[in-house]
C-alpha cells in the first residue's frame, strides 16, 4: 500500500503522547509499505521523540497560530490610548483597555474576549491554521505522488479535517484514529463552552467523517461508542509496546539502596492523584525511609496540587519525593527500566473505565510491577489484574502492605522480580497487524 499518514503532532515536533503514529509509520515501513507523513513543524513542544523513519518520508509544513490574534488586537488597544509615556495615558489606558478586554478578576485566567474568540474560531481545534499550508502542501505531494489511502491520527482534530479535504481531492478512501474521542471525551467538558458551541462541534465531526471509510479507536468501551454512534466500519486497536525500546537497553538505576516507584506523565489536576499513595507511605513508619518515589512531569514538584504537597509534608515524606521535569523519552526508559514499579495513576471516576493510557503500555514492556492508584475498574484494571501485571488500588491500608511485601522481597534477592510473558500479546506490532488488515479490507471494498 502507498499510505499517506496525516498527523497533527509528528516527532520531533511532538510531546510523547504522539508516539503511536510515530511507531505506526516504523511498523508500516518496516512491512514495505511506501509511506510519507504530512505533519506541522510545531515550534515549542518538548521534543522528546526523534522520528522513527527517515526525514525523506516526512513533510513537514508551516503553521500558523490563529489564537495570536487576539493579543494583537489587545496590543493594538493598548498601543492606540498610549501616545505617550504620562501618568494621564496610562490611567486611560488602564481603564479603557478594562472595558474592552473584560479581563477575569483572577489572575492568570483567560480574558473574555479571548475566551469568545476561541471558543467560535478554534473550530475544529487550536490547530486549525495549519489547514491552509497542509492542503496546499497535500496538493503539491499529489503532482508526483498518489496515495492508495489516506490515514490520519487525532487529536488534533484539524488532522481529520485535512484528510477529509485531501481524500477528496485525489479521491481514495481515508481512515480516522481516535486516540481520544472528539465528542464526550473524557478529560474535557462543554460546561465551559457555550451550548452553541458543542452543536458546532457535533456538525463538524459528522460533516467531517462523511468521506471517511473507516474508524480506528484504542479502547473497547470507545469501539462500541463509534458503533452505535456511527454507520461507518470500526477497528479496536490498542496501543502497545515497542520491544526495540527495551532490548538493548542499559538500565540506569539511580538509588540502588532503595525501593524505587516512578511515575512519568501528566497529572491533570486532580485527576491523576497520588494522594492515596503519600497516605499509605505516611503509614510505613521507618520503613518508609527505604522507598524513593520518583515523578517526572512538565513542571516538576510545581505540578502537585496544594493539598498534595500538604500530605507531604503532615507525614514528612519530602525526602521519599523526587520530582523532576520530563526527559527524552530515550534516557526515560533507562531509568524505567532501573527501578522497582512502576506507577500507573487513574481518575477515580466511572468515565474512567474506557481510558488506557499510552504509558500502561510503556509500563508493561518495562517488565516491572504496576502499582496502580485511583480507579479500581475498566480496562486498564482489568489488564493489570487480569494479566498479574501488577496491583490495582485506591486503599492506603492495601497500597502500604504491598509495598512492605515489596522492601521484603527486594531484600531477600536483587532480581525480585520474574519476568511476565503476558507481555507479549501487548507489543505495537501484535496491534498494528490488526490496523493494517483494516486498511487493506477498506482498498477492497473500495477500490
Amino acid at each position: 500500500m502507498k499510505i499517506l499518514i496525516v498527523a497533527g503532532t509528528f516527532p520531533p515536533y511532538a510531546p510523547s503522547s504522539a508516539s503511536r503514529v510515530n511507531k505506526l509509520a516504523k511498523f508500516l515501513d518496516n512491512k514495505g509499505h511506501e509511506i510519507k507523513v504530512l505533519a506541522p513543524r510545531l515550534l515549542g513542544q518538548d521534543m522528546s521523540l526523534e522520528p522513527e523513519i527517515s526525514e525523506d518520508k516526512i513533510i513537514f509544513t508551516d503553521y500558523y497560530d490563529i489564537n495570536k490574534f487576539p493579543t494583537k488586537i489587545k496590543g493594538f488597544f493598548r498601543n492606540m490610548f498610549l501616545p505617550a509615556k504620562n501618568s494621564h495615558a496610562e490611567e486611560t489606558t488602564d481603564e479603557t483597555f478594562e472595558e474592552i478586554d473584560q479581563t477575569s478578576d483572577n489572575e492568570g485566567e483567560e480574558s473574555k474576549i479571548s475566551f469568545v474568540y476561541r471558543a467560535l474560531t478554534n473550530i475544529p481545534d487550536a490547530t486549525v491554521g495549519w489547514y491552509p499550508e497542509a492542503v496546499r502542501k497535500g496538493r503539491k505531494i499529489f503532482s508526483a505522488w498518489s496515495p492508495d489511502i489516506i490515514f490520519s491520527t487525532a487529536p488534533p482534530y484539524t488532522g481529520f479535517l485535512v484528510a477529509h479535504k485531501l481524500a477528496k481531492i485525489i479521491d481514495v478512501p481515508w481512515v480516522a484514529d481516535y486516540r481520544d474521542l472528539w465528542i464526550d471525551e473524557t478529560y474535557e467538558s462543554y460546561d465551559e463552552f457555550i451550548k452553541i458551541r458543542k452543536n458546532i462541534d457535533v456538525f463538524a465531526e459528522k460533516r467531517i467523517l462523511s468521506n471517511c471509510k473507516g474508524l480506528v479507536t484504542v479502547t473497547n468501551t470507545w469501539s462500541k461508542h463509534l458503533k452505535e454512534t456511527s454507520d461507518i466500519p470500526v477497528e479496536f486497536v490498542m496501543n502497545g509496546y515497542d520491544p526495540d525500546d527495551f532490548n538493548s537497553i542499559k538500565p540506569e538505576i539511580l538509588y540502588p539502596d532503595h525501593l524505587t516507584i516512578l511515575y512519568a506523565g501528566e497529572l491533570y489536576g486532580d485527576k491523576r492523584d497520588p494522594s492515596a499513595l503519600f497516605v499509605a507511605l505516611g503509614k510505613m513508619g521507618d520503613k518508609v525511609k527505604d522507598i524513593k518515589v520518583l515523578f517526572y512531569t512538565p513542571e516538576g514538584i510545581d505540578d502537585l496540587n496544594e493539598k498534595q504537597k500538604a500530605l507531604i509534608e503532615k507525614y514528612k515524606i519530602q525526602d521519599q519525593i523526587v520530582a523532576s521535569r520530563f526527559i527524552p523519552q530515550s534516557k526515560l526508559h533507562q531509568i524505567q527500566s532501573g527501578v522497582d514499579i512502576l506507577l500507573l495513576l487513574r481518575w477515580d471516576d466511572p468515565k474512567e473505565d474506557g481510558v488506557i493510557a499510552g504509558k500502561l503500555f510503556e509500563y508493561i514492556g518495562a517488565d516491572k510491577p504496576i502499582l496502580s492508584v485511583g480507579s479500581t475498574t475498566g480496562e486498564a484494571a482489568d489488564i493489570i489484574r487480569d494479566n498479574d501485571f501488577g496491583i490495582v488500588s485506591k486503599d492506603p491500608e492495601e497500597i502500604s502492605n504491598y509495598l512492605e511485601t515489596c522492601l521484603k522481597a527486594k531484600a531477600k534477592k536483587s532480581n525480585w522480580h520474574a519476568s511476565n510473558k503476558n507481555k507479549e500479546k501487548f507489543t505495537r506490532s501484535t496491534q498494528f497487524e490488526k490496523l493494517e488488515k483494516f486498511m487493506e479490507d477498506i482498498l477492497k471494498n473500495n477500490p
